[in-house]
């Protein structure tokens, strides 16, 4: 599955805003590979997707989105979606156009939904030609026919009360492909030691004592039971997912146990499968040269049919050598959220460093200290 744009509207302080992951113009030499299908070479996408913003910029809260709606894809309840809608009075609405390399189709769907209910659905999809460019796909799927239209004001609907799945689904209309996984992992995932099951204990062990270069060595010692030895000898058992003595470890540490489990996702993906990676600020703890090691393996790592949303506050990421396109800025404006794309700004790094555009605050998004200042002269 390759995500094209997403469109929300209603939900959290998204108001009709428009997250485009696609770009126009190849790069020459660029350090990421497979941008476009092979089979359908005109149509770009962004294979990797760094956010950045102040807090509450909507980095989070997109990807929780962005999770509940491929959830939705495969016939799962949404009723998360319910709580976060801004004004209850009115329906929310989420648009998502997406390709399946598999079926070699380009599709779309929308949902309009309150918090009791799925109001309306539309799903389109058509066949993708190899002449095609990107514009001319948007269209041509613009104007076709639905495969599945649904309204729950049509009287002659038999579902009267459909709930918060998709009603698509339920009618035997494949939205998603078998082949399509997604794998996310949140700031806010609460205890890390659930994430150790079904490690590669080597990958673990490499990944964690760079994190913590105390540690000795990590192994099974029986089913579903880990030891974490140190150098001095201290010992963390982790028993049936559940940490002891977890405390031995920094919070950076037990962070890197979830960046080992993402990492060990990406790495299994089937070269046929397609994937949605999103990680968000799981390395805030770590140092800088570790979080841009992680991120440049990630992203060598990721096979041709995926995608990489990574969220973070380090703007030593803006002077990796990615192109320009792979950067998305989100801010918050009146209470709604904006999103800014340097490239379509003609801002490149090819007269100028994309990071002393951010210091300088060009794209509005650095957070406001007047009210911390303010209390220097109280």
């Amino acid at each position: 599955m390759i995500i094209l744009n997403i469109e929300l509207d209603n939900i959290y302080m998204f108001n009709n805003t428009f997250f485009d992951f696609t770009y126009s113009k190849k790069r020459t030499n660029s350090t990421i590979n497979n941008e476009y299908l092979e089979e359908f070479p005109n149509i770009n996408f962004k294979r990797v997707n760094i956010l950045m913003g102040a807090n509450a910029s909507g980095k989070t809260s997109f990807g929780k989105v962005l999770r509940d709606l491929l959830n939705y894809l495969s016939g799962r309840n949404i009723e998360h979606l319910s709580y976060i809608i801004n004004n209850k009075s009115k329906s929310a609405n989420i648009k998502l156009t997406y390709i399946l390399p598999d079926k070699k189709t380009i599709n779309s769907i929308e949902v309009f939904y309150d918090s009791e209910n799925i109001k309306k659905e539309i799903f389109k999809s058509i066949e993708l030609k190899k002449s095609w460019s990107l514009k001319i796909a948007l269209e041509k799927l613009k104007n076709s026919k639905p495969i599945f239209d649904y309204d729950i004001n049509n009287k002659n609907e038999d579902i009267l009360n459909p709930g918060l799945k998709s009603i698509a689904v339920s009618k035997g209309v494949e939205l998603i492909s078998p082949n399509t996984q997604w794998y996310f992992q949140f700031s806010d995932g609460g205890d890390y030691s659930l994430n150790f099951r079904n490690q590669n204990i080597e990958l673990l062990n490499r990944v964690l004592k760079n994190f913590d270069n105390s540690i000795d060595n990590i192994k099974l010692i029986e089913d579903d039971t880990y030891l974490i030895k140190f150098k001095n000898n201290d010992l963390v058992i982790v028993e049936k997912g559940k940490m002891i003595n977890k405390e031995r470890l920094s919070r950076g540490t037990q962070e890197a146990i979830e960046v080992s489990s993402f990492l060990n996702a990406i790495i299994n993906l089937n070269k046929n499968e397609s994937g949605t990676f999103y990680l968000d600020e799981k390395m805030a703890y770590s140092h800088s040269e570790i979080e841009i090691a992680i991120v440049n393996l990630i992203i060598e790592k990721l096979n041709k049919y995926s995608q990489f949303f990574y969220t973070t506050h380090n703007y030593d990421l803006l002077e990796i050598n990615l192109p320009t396109h792979s950067f998305l800025f989100l801010k918050k404006e009146n209470n709604e959220i904006k999103v800014v794309y340097p490239e379509k700004l003609k801002y490149t790094k090819n007269d100028r460093s994309l990071l002393n555009y951010v210091k300088n605050d060009v794209f509005g998004t650095l957070p406001s200290t007047h009210l911390i200042e303010e209390l220097l002269y109280e």
